[in-house]
């Protein structure tokens, strides 16, 4: 897409799948409290404006367990707290 083009163009950013090999402690967080050793993630964001000219909102981004299809949506700085919970095949 070009400067200037009204065009909309979705660009995803996704992660690799993240399988769990060890839970390193729990979690309440929804969707990921039901993850268990085995399960795969996948994370991914959409590149978009995340503000406005009222201030600065945050960008959010999906992890989907690829075995269940639940999904939910988590900032950058909580999902960091989150992640920290879980051990992930290399």
């Amino acid at each position: 897409m070009q400067r200037g083009s009204s065009q909309a163009t979705n660009i995803i950013l996704k992660s690799d799948n993240l399988e769990i090999v060890k839970i390193l402690r729990k979690t309440k967080s929804e969707m990921f409290e039901n993850l268990k050793v085995g399960d795969t993630i996948i994370l991914s964001i959409e590149v978009k404006c995340a503000g406005s000219n009222k201030g600065t909102y945050a960008s959010y981004i999906k992890a989907e367990n690829l075995g269940t299809g639940e999904c939910n949506y988590k900032s950058f700085n909580q999902i960091n707290g989150i992640l920290s919970c879980f051990e992930f095949k290399n």
